[in-house]
């Protein structure tokens, strides 16, 4: 039997309850700000990217070593090169309301991460879901009206153009003193 639709239904109403709750306590979420970022934990939809070095590309911006990056990647499409140098996971991997199945996803939300970025567009309810639950201290996302109670910060970029996003992000944590 395939539960995709009701999946989705679940994890919708879970995602827009959780925005409700975070919108009533923004002021709690300045206190988890950490003071310089060392881990984070990176989101992904495997269509943005094909053969992008996601990992690198982040490692040179950010200043910060490969091993300090967590990155999980939604498999939308099978794509030989994303699973063999990511974790990934499908929608398979979550339960009713969004929860984590497997242990690579519950591992992935329950780290407790200094900056989260996720580089899904608002169309992806399983990596938003992913975002809410996870235990971050910083959230990091596109500019979205829907999604502002969502992150701590968020960036306006055209499309989804990894490299501006990046460069962006690099230029405020320098600012905001977040990093080296």
């Amino acid at each position: 039997m395939n539960f995709t639709g009701l999946k989705k239904k679940t994890a919708t109403q879970f995602y827009e309850k959780q925005l409700k709750k975070l919108s009533r306590n923004d002021n709690k979420r300045d206190e988890a700000i950490p003071k310089k970022i060392k881990s984070i934990g990176v989101l992904a939809d495997s269509r943005l990217f094909g053969g992008y070095d996601l990992s690198r590309n982040l490692s040179q911006k950010l200043k910060l070593p490969h091993k300090n990056f967590e990155i999980l990647i939604f498999e939308n499409l099978k794509d030989d090169f994303v699973t063999q140098h990511y974790n990934t996971f499908t929608e398979k991997d979550l339960g009713m309301f969004g929860k984590a199945k497997t242990a690579n996803v519950a591992d992935f939300i329950n780290s407790d991460y200094d900056m989260l970025i996720n580089y899904c567009n608002r169309n992806s309810i399983f990596t938003d879901v992913l975002a809410i639950r996870s235990n971050a201290k910083f959230k990091v996302g596109f500019a979205n009206e829907e999604m502002q109670n969502l992150y701590d910060f968020t960036i306006v970029v055209e499309g989804n153009k990894i490299d501006i996003f990046n460069d962006e992000l690099a230029k405020y944590l320098q600012i905001f003193n977040l990093i080296e």
